[in-house]
């Protein structure tokens, strides 16, 4: 796939890009920016193959900021995509790889991404593994899940999962999954370890996708398809929720199946984990917000819902839920969930709700 960002003030402008090139089956859109100081911010962090650059932007244009583009990744090949044709000798001159004219037409993408995948040398239907890391931690290529010979295995993967690509020395690796040992018999269970791991994911036509470097080790994420990462990248960009973007974020916060590598006990994962529990049940709240504005209160009882099934006494989302219930007159739900919550609290924490409980069930 080929990896791409697409940078243009008009909105609607990178949404219909976006769709050219989802359709297209080849590239993985990565980043949608009507900012492009906010794009720069991104490829500080993310690894791409092409940026879809816009040329007239207020600020700074898109000759500006393909130069700050190859600066930060070199490799990029930037496609310039514009109304205005006069642009053209200036866009090969910067060495842009191609250019684009609005409306763009399919054939006409066709032959960029083309050219892309040939002088970039972009695999484009390699063996491509699905991590589950939402829930308990699965490792899918094809239609099958890869078994491990050990758990140690397993979590040896995780860990560097968990990384997103970071390079991660051996002996850190070695504190957290094998901190009982010491000296070369800690050394001889991560070889052996390291070993199981490739050779699983070779046994499933994945190669070389563990990294090693001057005694560190990264994951190659190139083929990768991670629960994990996408919602990282997704909550990462700076976009606000509204009309054009609220798709987005129902998909990211869909991503959240369950505690991030819930069920497996790695305790190195902990402080992730919870990390990410607080993104996501902010995520649900921002989300309410643009509803509750929008006057869709069904979608918030929904989000509510989730939320709950994740956090059922988590203080924020059980008000919510009962304010949207109360407001549409679902006077029995919101008692039922009222009781569940003060119960819950009762029962674990030895607790009674906050007292703009009472004001929104006077009643109870």
């Amino acid at each position: 796939m080929i990896r791409a960002i697409i940078v243009d003030d008009e909105r609607p402008s990178v949404d219909k890009m976006a769709k050219l090139l989802g359709d297209s089956g080849i590239v993985d859109v990565k980043g949608k920016f009507s900012n492009p100081v906010e794009a720069l911010e991104y490829l500080k962090k993310v690894k791409i193959d092409a940026a879809f650059l816009d040329i007239e932007m207020p600020e700074l244009d898109g000759f500006e900021l393909s130069n700050h583009v190859l600066d930060l990744q070199g490799w990029t090949a930037v496609v310039f995509v514009t109304a205005y044709n006069e642009y053209a000798v200036e866009a090969f001159r910067l060495n842009a790889l191609d250019y684009l004219m609005k409306p763009v037409n399919k054939d006409r993408l066709k032959e960029t991404l083309d050219r892309i995948i040939k002088e970039k040398n972009i695999q484009i239907n390699p063996a491509r593994m699905q991590l589950r890391c939402f829930g308990k931690f699965k490792v899918i290529i094809g239609s099958g899940e890869v078994k491990f010979r050990t758990g140690k295995a397993e979590e040896l993967l995780a860990y560097l999962i968990d990384r997103r690509g970071a390079e991660v020395s051996r002996n850190e690796i070695i504190d957290h999954l094998w901190p009982e040992y010491d000296g070369d018999r800690a050394v001889a269970h991560f070889n052996t370890t390291l070993h199981y791991v490739r050779k699983a994911l070779l046994q499933n036509g994945i190669e070389s996708s563990i990294e090693h470097s001057r005694g560190s080790y990264r994951l190659n994420a190139a083929f990768i398809d991670c629960d994990y990462h996408r919602f990282l990248s997704i909550m990462a960009a700076p976009n606000t929720i509204n009309d054009m973007t609220i798709s987005d974020y129902e998909e990211t916060a869909a991503l959240y199946t369950g505690d991030y590598l819930g069920g497996n006990e790695f305790q190195w994962a902990e402080r992730n984990s919870m990390s990410l529990k607080e993104k996501y049940i902010q995520l649900l709240l921002n989300m309410a917000d643009y509803y509750k504005w929008s006057g869709k209160h069904n979608k918030t009882v929904e989000l509510m819902k989730a939320g709950l099934a994740h956090e059922p006494l988590h203080t924020a989302i059980n008000y919510r839920l009962i304010e949207t219930l109360t407001a549409l007159n679902d006077h029995i739900s919101a008692a039922k969930y009222y009781d569940a919550y003060r119960r819950g609290l009762k029962t674990e924490l030895g607790l009674k709700p906050d007292a703009m409980f009472k004001k929104l069930m006077p009643g109870y």
